[in-house]
């Protein structure tokens, strides 16, 4: 409903109103419906669960070590751990937080441990708090969270909650095992309660700091709630929206009508009121020992029964129809979760087989047929594919530059771009066409093949990650030598790799050596496959290992991508962050970043200035930003089915970043290195990278395809010449 009007006030000489209604509470005397009944704590009788979950509550008995019940019911749906929650339900996608908002409302929130004061919990109402604001602090030598900052009075979460009451907008709330106002034991990690409707907010002090507090009422009161013990009272008969708490109209600055929400007495909850948290307009001794009002508890408030929550609590299942669809594995549904139907455990995908619950004595699966990946098919930018030489879509400026004329490779076309100021740095892009790419063992061929099982492409474990299990969006597998990348990827040895590997390895190392213009080729022993699905990227980074040679080739399979090349922010600005302090004058001045003929001002003078000084300079430097915060790309082009891009130096590494966005449906980047094999210890794994190439195997780069393109070209003559002729004999029978 909408909120109380602002304004209003007690009427008496002086009393200014607020700006804001600072509290809604869609159930107040003057929004009630008629026929109410406004009834004492003493005049209405409060199911027995509500009055025992008010003294002790349950946090109380978990404090103390009691065994709380089980549930007398199971979720429909739940989760092992918050990562695999994240990737299948879409009102719940935070990595950390409790709290999914989008468009300004809620979509679902996390009930987890709640340090503050009276947080509540029973079938069909919840009462918690907005988070921020509490630190660990010792108490007789324990740490306990406690409220040390005041929480904004209109935060983004308080915004959310309104959003949410405007649009009667109903939330999902899901349980997690750490809750422990709860009535029962937690079954499961995490676990989907119900949708919850926003009915009121309000102001409170908790350790003389300001909170907000949230009132939630079940959506469904028909469907009875799991969440409580065996012997909680079931609903008999029709839901009572009428008796309600007693109203009582703030007499002070404020003016705003109020529930009774305490069992001690009317409290005024709004936060700019001259009474607010005051117990009968007298001040609060000990706001520790205030209950809530079983009355106030017991209210329930009607809602129009046209409105659907915008979320299904489970979302709908795959069907074999969809998934049998040629384009599904471009979608997001083919690298979702997905909820098991026989145990309800959600389950990530991991692997390109399809889905398979984990939990123990289920035996559900979702398979997937095997991938057809034909180009044509997934490739939306396929028609624009060349038959000569391609042109370049790129672009470069300081520090790097483009070689003037770019030479032609029988069918290949070779773009140089050079790295000043780091000899020997550069970067080489082969740009392929349809005659080099439908030749056998080519691009179409590999791309096609990326499907096959043997190739073991799984979503992989992230090393560092905000939350435990978390995986990368991408599939990938690791051939050769181990390589340290950002996911936990196992290695296998090139003697066990599918011929798919081992071809693309072989086309890598040409593209390497005639990259290196002369310079010896370090042996390519790794090879790391990546898959990306529509709309993912891999984000800056570098390839700068200690342990990796100076030459990385990457071939590029399938939609186009955008590769984008900046220096590191650390040489750009010479500082690691946005404070004097990380500045370091050592850095070396590298072209093309910030301000060089500043900083080498800057430089010659940072040991003798002062911290007032060096502040001052380095705000300085900061203002001769043009781009914001980040350094500008200095290296953009685009990747095309089939491309190789060479990157040639170690410095190129060291100083500079590149990241990958795939533009396209699908796409798979290999991308083969040089791991020096005394960095690896063990010698199994160092055997892995064991690999020699026949003579007759070896790749030179298609040439007879630069003969098919010549073909094409005369072909094309002779139909021009054809239709020339024929158009000339139209015309003399014509004119005669």
């Amino acid at each position: 409903m909408a909120p109380p009007a602002a304004g209003a006030n007690d009427g008496s000489p002086g009393t200014q109103a607020p700006k804001r209604p600072l509290t809604q509470d869609t159930g107040s005397a003057e929004q009630m419906p008629k026929k109410v009944k406004i009834e004492a704590p003493d005049q209405i009788a409060v199911p027995a669960s509500v009055l025992s979950a008010v003294n002790p509550p349950a946090k109380s008995l978990a404090a103390s070590g009691k065994h709380r019940p089980p549930p007398r019911g199971w979720p429909e749906v739940w989760a092992t751990n918050r990562s695999d929650l994240n990737e299948t339900l879409d009102y719940f996608r935070q990595r950390q937080g409790g709290n999914q908002t989008n468009d300004g409302v809620f979509r679902g929130s996390l009930m987890a441990n709640d340090p503050g004061q009276r947080p509540y919990m029973d079938g069909e109402l919840i009462i918690t708090r907005a988070g921020g604001g509490m630190e660990p602090v010792t108490v007789r030598g324990q740490k306990i969270m406690k409220q040390m900052k005041p929480q904004e009075a209109e935060n983004a979460t308080v915004k959310a909650f309104w959003g949410n009451m405007e649009s009667r907008a109903a939330c999902a709330i899901i349980l997690s095992k750490d809750c422990h106002h709860c009535p029962i034991e937690p079954p499961y990690p995490y676990s989907v309660m119900a949708h919850f409707r926003p009915v009121m907010h309000w102001y409170e002090k908790d350790n003389g700091h300001l909170v907000s507090r949230f009132r939630w009422e079940k959506d469904d009161l028909d469907e009875e709630a799991w969440w409580v013990p065996e012997d909680y009272p079931s609903r008999t008969g029709p839901v009572d929206y009428t008796t309600k708490a007693q109203r009582q109209t703030c007499q002070s600055s404020c003016g705003q009508t109020h529930p009774r929400i305490f069992d001690e007495g009317f409290v005024c909850v709004t936060d700019n009121c001259d009474d607010f948290w005051k117990l009968d307009g007298n001040p609060l001794t000990n706001a520790d020992t205030l209950t809530y009002n079983p009355v106030w508890l017991a209210e329930r408030t009607q809602w129009p029964d046209n409105i659907i929550p915008p979320f299904a609590l489970c979302p709908k299942p795959l069907s074999l129809t969809e998934t049998e669809d040629p384009l599904f594995y471009t979608k997001r549904a083919a690298y979702k979760g997905m909820v098991c139907p026989d145990c309800g455990c959600c389950i990530a995908r991991t692997n390109m087989e399809g889905w398979t619950c984990e939990t123990e004595g289920c035996n559900f699966t979702h398979p997937l047929p095997q991938m057809r990946l034909d180009i044509r098919d997934i490739e939306k930018s396929h028609a624009a594919q060349p038959d000569g030489h391609a042109v370049p879509n790129s672009e470069c400026q300081s520090p790097i530059t483009h070689r003037r004329y770019a030479p032609v490779h029988g069918p290949w076309r070779i773009e140089t771009y050079d790295v000043g100021g780091l000899p020997g740095c550069l970067i080489k892009q082969f740009h392929a066409n349809a005659a080099i790419n439908s030749r056998p063992g080519s691009a179409d061929a590999m791309y096609s093949q990326m499907s096959d099982p043997a190739l073991h492409l799984e979503r992989r474990e992230l090393h560092q990650s905000v939350v435990a299990g978390q995986r990368c969006n991408h599939f990938s597998n690791n051939f050769g030598l181990p390589y340290e990348f950002s996911a936990e990827v196992p290695s296998t040895a090139f003697k066990d790799a599918p011929d798919v590997v081992l071809n693309a390895l072989r086309r890598m190392t040409w593209a390497g050596r005639v990259a290196s213009e002369g310079t010896p080729l370090d042996h390519l022993n790794e090879l790391l496959i990546l898959g990306y699905l529509e709309g993912q990227a891999i984000g800056y980074h570098d390839d700068g290992e200690d342990a990796l040679g100076p030459t990385i080739v990457t071939l590029s399979l399938g939609s186009h991508a955008i590769m984008s090349i900046r220096l590191k922010a650390k040489y750009y600005y010479g500082a690691t962050g946005n404070s004097a302090k990380t500045y370091d004058p050592t850095q070396p001045i590298i072209p093309g970043c910030l301000a060089p003929d500043y900083r080498r001002y800057m430089n010659r003078n940072w040991a003798r200035w002062n911290k007032s000084n060096r502040a001052e300079e380095f705000q300085t430097l900061k203002q001769k930003r043009t781009q914001g915060s980040t350094p500008p790309v200095c290296f953009k082009t685009t990747l095309c089915h089939g491309d190789y891009v060479v990157m040639h130096g170690s410095n190129l590494q060291k100083y500079f970043e590149h990241q990958i966005t795939n533009d396209g449906r699908i796409r798979f980047a290999l991308t083969a290195r040089h791991v020096r094999p005394e960095a690896i210890k063990d010698p199994l794994e160092r055997a892995k990278g064991d690999y020699t190439t026949n003579p007759e195997d070896e790749y030179h780069g298609n040439m007879e395809a630069f003969d098919l393109m010549k073909m094409q070209v005369a072909e094309q003559k002779q139909r021009r010449a054809t239709f020339n002729a024929k158009r000339a004999r139209a015309a003399q029978i014509k004119s005669a």
